[in-house]
């Protein structure tokens, strides 16, 4: 059994990566999916002013659950069931202790303007340090 790894980000480019993905594995019959999407901690400086944490901490985890189950959708539209994973911390660093548990990890591709592919895309990190095989998609 294929065991594929993809994670997925609020991004047009991951949700194309969808698309991909389902071209070129929905034939195949022994194929896992693990979606895993990776929320950022949430880091609040007293000194910024009156915030509520758990408040913040709560927003936070509707909208990475309400990712997950688009991206969910997007595979269920075609037959393709997935396992779902959300946790919290560095996305690069999580899904990349994930990775030796699975055959390949799917991203997809760094949004196309130059300014947030050299200072907001994780990318090549995932590329240059996967221990498993990494399918940009797009």
């Amino acid at each position: 059994m294929l065991r594929v790894l993809f994670g997925i980000s609020d991004t047009q480019e991951c949700r194309s990566g969808v698309d991909a993905a389902i071209r070129l594995f929905s034939k195949i019959k022994e194929v896992h999916f693990t979606l895993v999407h990776v929320s950022p901690e949430v880091l609040i400086y007293p000194e910024s002013g009156i915030m509520n944490y758990s408040q913040t901490e709560v927003a936070e985890n509707e909208q990475s659950k309400n990712l997950v189950d688009e991206f969910i959708e997007l595979f269920a539209q075609q037959g393709i069931s997935c396992e779902t994973v959300l946790k919290m911390g560095s996305p690069v660093d999580i899904i990349l202790e994930m990775a030796p548990s699975f055959d390949l990890l799917v991203i997809g591709a760094s949004e196309s303007s130059m300014f947030y592919r050299l200072f907001g895309s994780h990318q090549n990190s995932f590329i240059d340090n996967s221990p498993i095989p990494v399918l940009v998609a797009k």
